[in-house]
């Protein structure tokens, strides 16, 4: 998760509401009734800037890569091996990006208090590129509200999302912000029910999401929700000039219902490098990478895209 659909994307809406099609992430981007948001700011000299070296994830369990495991097939006998959003967007620059590695599964657990301190940490980190692609899930899902009092309504949630927005504001370099898909299928598994937000939440939540990234010129968009809605159909689909087939499209969604495989990581980075590629400043400075998905694999699990199939990763660790 022609011209590719994430492409589409970016002119979408980390909850999943029904998309009219695939066509792309502009297209469903859009959609919206928010425009889209501004440009960054011209530089004021005419020196061209330096390419993006320095990448900070800030984020929860997809960027941190809950449950994906693998095993390297050229190192027989080797133990399983994880792998995070980070440390993938590392093996795709050929090793050249610098990496700030802070996702965590455990934001769900203190979402005030462990967003703040992600946060110190990326600004502390001067990135050139931060990534919040699921930053924002536990500041609208989850039971732990703002001053860790017990989220009950509507309300509740959206004054908790208003804290994570504020300290996204803090960070002043490029920006890539997600809206929070839709995991209720995940209730009954790895959420409990009263964790799932109502549609509505959901609704205004990632409306409050475009509109607050509509004005910040260093700010961009990442469509998650609309992106794993449609990881879900099954169905094929573009990104990054390349297709997914029906059988792809399948394999990008632990059996969990709310992480994303090994498989569907490289998605998110292939979604990640168009967005990029397209924007009219970030396409000049983005660091090149590997988004391929046989190849970037091949990086990771030391597998010929054209032998064998790669070991997947564990569906069981959860």
């Amino acid at each position: 998760m022609a011209a590719s659909n994430i492409h589409r994307f970016i002119n979408l809406p980390l909850t999943l509401l029904a998309i009219a099609s695939i066509t792309s992430i502009a297209s469903i981007a859009s959609s919206q009734t928010t425009a889209p948001p501004p440009s960054i700011v011209e530089p004021e000299s005419t020196t061209s800037p330096a390419r993006i070296s320095r990448v900070a994830t800030i984020g929860a369990s997809a960027s941190a890569g809950y449950g994906v495991y693998f095993t390297r097939r050229d190192e027989p006998g080797s133990s399983p091996s994880g792998i995070s959003l980070a440390k993938l967007l590392r093996i795709a620059s050929g090793k050249e990006v610098v990496v700030i590695d802070l996702g965590t599964a455990a934001f769900f657990s203190n979402p005030s208090g462990i967003g703040t301190r992600l946060v110190n940490r990326a600004i502390k980190s001067k990135p050139d590129l931060t990534l919040a692609i699921d930053y924002l899930f536990w500041f609208t899902f989850g039971t732990i509200g703002v001053d860790s009092t017990r989220i009950r309504t509507i309300e509740d949630r959206l004054a908790l999302l208003e804290v994570g927005l504020a300290q996204l504001d803090r960070i002043d370099g490029p920006l890539l912000v997600g809206d929070v898909p839709d995991m209720s299928s995940a209730a009954g598994r790895m959420l409990r029910q009263s964790q799932v937000p109502s549609q509505e939440a959901q609704r205004l939540a990632n409306e409050r999401i475009r509109e607050w990234v509509a004005a910040r010129p260093n700010a961009r968009f990442f469509p998650l929700r609309g992106l794993i809605e449609q990881l879900r159909k099954g169905e094929a689909f573009d990104i990054g000039g390349q297709t997914w087939s029906v059988s792809d499209a399948r394999k990008l969604i632990l059996p969990d219902r709310l992480h994303p495989s090994l498989d569907g990581l490289i998605a998110l980075v292939a979604a990640i490098d168009e967005i990029l590629a397209t924007d009219e400043l970030l396409a000049t400075i983005k660091p090149a990478l590997e988004v391929d998905r046989r190849r970037l694999r091949e990086r990771v699990t030391g597998t010929n895209p054209t032998g064998p199939k790669a070991a997947d990763e564990s569906t069981d660790s959860e």
